[in-house]
């Protein structure tokens, strides 16, 4: 029998057993059951936390930063938290938390150094990161007991199975995260026989009559691995804070540092950072006042805020502000928003930075700041929560807008948005909903466009003079080196990044400037000069299809360059048969018409 085969038949028969238990705990008995067969428990336990670190490193699962166990081909990917995390969340357990500090710092509930590690199955183990004080544990793993440990190590390398003692492995944590532990008897481990006396497994001795190795592998008197038998017996399970107080009366451990511990099984600690300032303050659905009412605070509630957001103006007391915080009520874990008009941060906010987006190698890369940080995002323009999709590695999807926030200890970083063309080129200020999209996605493909800076397409804005040249130039692919951007105009610098295309232009005889010296390059260039200069390049012409409403507006010398150009499908009038000849083109709009004109030429 193979071993998934035995673990999948443990598997069921614990669920069998569960129903059994139930009717014993009604009875009166919490955790510690006399006479129940090995392994019948209720909940998790650390025996199968312990057995899904070997089944992740015997599956061969990859790793990748983000991951919590998605599937990958024909196995699945994590980090080394996400190892940890998907155990849990396979069982219907939400309260791991994301990174190596995180979980650490939230569910360790009792620890020590590996001088002194416990015999217990599905403890976790960590190593340090010496240069981040913050965040101080840089890698997390699973004790698999006979001083073994399973981890998702890093890229190219992926699951490990590898001594504790090996590769700076330095703490060993108790979890809580509703995990139960064994305590005396006979219990079934990754399809061998253990026997736990007060809450470690044995090793290197005889226990009704089978010797126990080194390993605490059973072994018959033949030398071959005890089988599992329903005579095999075990007094239960308990949780985690009983076998702390067991290893602490022991001696064994100490007491987790400031800022840890608790676990999630019934701390405590209810941490705020934050308390309202005004009286009968609305928690909001939205930042906005347009969004649903969810509760009303009095002055001084203690708050958690846990990110922040723009949204709509607020104006009280002579103050205003666009940032609101999302928050979340300790007294029954409601989440929301309140403007930060009404809210006085009193402790530390520790939120996480915006991750970053970026395009390589033909794949969309998210990266935040540490591995602690989870990475959620959407492709449909909302805005993404903890329920959105998780980046779990690098995206071959392009010619979309994707929004993104790290969340750390249920904290939000600002959003970050980014709008991938198809070529890859990112932009920041436009999303794939506007009306433009299409014809800027072109225009920037063809070459014939690039942004303005600092991710800034500025579609909106009138593109200049200058401008409108040198994509005239990128459209023709004319090689501007071999001009030195010297012309006769004095208004233009020759070392301005247009002034080789005005040159170029200009000796074709494609341009004219408004007076022999001067062409008023950063001026916005006019819907009919923007004909003329297409009908030059072009040799366009009119095939008298009709006048615009207000063709006498159209100046005497662009009147057949504006015909030729609506004749040749480049341009179109502004509604109700009107042209606005002296008005002017967006870059958005300008990329329209070169494309189309690259398209059809």
């Amino acid at each position: 029998m193979t071993m998934k085969r035995h673990a999948t038949m443990k598997r069921q028969a614990m669920r069998m057993f569960s129903l059994l238990l139930a009717v014993v705990l009604l009875l009166g008995a919490a955790y510690a059951v006399p006479g129940l067969t090995a392994s019948a428990a209720e909940g998790v336990t650390s025996l199968e936390f312990a057995e899904h670190g070997l089944m992740a490193w015997r599956d061969g699962w990859v790793y990748q930063y983000g991951g919590k166990g998605e599937q990958y081909g024909d196995t699945r990917a994590s980090d080394c938290a996400g190892l940890l995390y998907a155990f849990f969340t396979d069982h219907g357990i939400y309260s791991c938390m994301g990174g190596a500090s995180s979980q650490v710092r939230l569910n360790t509930i009792w620890h020590g150094s590996l001088d002194e590690l416990p015999r217990i199955h599905g403890l976790s183990v960590t190593m340090m990161d010496p240069y981040d004080y913050q965040y101080p544990y840089g890698h997390v793993g699973i004790y698999v007991g006979n001083g073994m440990v399973t981890d998702n190590s890093t890229y190219g390398t992926d699951m490990v199975y590898d001594s504790v003692y090996s590769r700076g492995w330095s703490e060993w944590h108790l979890f809580d995260c509703g995990l139960l532990f064994p305590v005396n008897g006979w219990y079934e481990f990754d399809g061998n026989m253990y026997h736990y006396t007060d809450y470690q497994y044995d090793v290197d001795t005889v226990v009704d009559g089978y010797t126990i190795g080194s390993d605490g592998i059973a072994y018959n008197d033949d030398g071959t691995p005890l089988a599992y038998s329903d005579t095999l017996q075990n007094e239960g399970f308990v949780n985690a804070a009983t076998v702390r107080d067991y290893l602490k009366a022991q001696g064994i451990g100490y007491e987790v540092g400031a800022g840890y511990g608790g676990g999630n099984g019934g701390g405590s600690d209810s941490h705020t950072n934050a308390r309202v300032t005004g009286s009968g303050v609305n928690v909001r659905s939205q930042p906005n006042t347009q969004s649903s009412v969810l509760t009303t605070l009095s002055y001084g509630t203690q708050i958690l805020v846990t990110g922040q957001e723009e949204g709509q103006n607020i104006v009280s007391g002579g103050q205003s502000s666009t940032l609101w915080y999302e928050i979340v009520l300790p007294s029954n874990g409601a989440t929301g928003y309140i403007s930060s008009l009404y809210v006085e941060i009193t402790g530390d906010l520790d939120m996480p930075d915006t991750p970053v987006i970026s395009y390589e190698d033909g794949y969309v890369t998210m990266t935040a700041n540490s591995e602690e940080e989870t990475i959620y995002y959407t492709t449909d323009n909302t805005t993404p929560t903890e329920d959105s999709t998780p980046y779990t590695g690098p995206i071959y999807m392009v010619g979309l807008t994707y929004r993104a926030v790290s969340i750390l200890d249920g904290q939000k970083s600002g959003e970050a948005m980014a709008t991938v063309l198809s070529n890859g080129a990112i932009f920041t200020d436009f999303t794939s909903e506007d009306w433009f999209f299409d014809d800027v996605d072109r225009a920037v493909g063809y070459g014939i466009f690039g942004g303005s800076g600092n991710g800034s397409f500025e579609p909106t804005e009138n593109i200049s003079r200058g401008d409108f040249v040198k994509a005239l130039a990128n459209m023709d692919g004319v090689d501007l080196d071999s001009y030195s951007g010297e012309t006769a105009f004095q208004d233009v610098d020759p070392d301005i990044y247009y002034a080789k295309a005005i040159q170029w232009a200009s000796s074709m005889g494609y341009i004219n400037g408004v007076s022999a010296t001067a062409f008023e390059p950063e001026e916005p260039i006019s819907r009919e000069a923007m004909c003329v200069i297409l009908m030059k390049y072009g040799n366009l012409s009119s095939s008298n299809s009709g006048t615009f409403a207000d063709d006498s507006e159209i100046s005497s010398w662009a009147r057949e360059a504006v015909y030729a150009c609506r004749d040749a499908g480049l341009i179109s009038g502004v509604g109700e048969n009107s042209f606005d000849p002296q008005g002017y083109t967006e870059r958005a709009a300008a990329c329209k018409v070169f494309a189309n004109y690259y398209e059809r030429y």
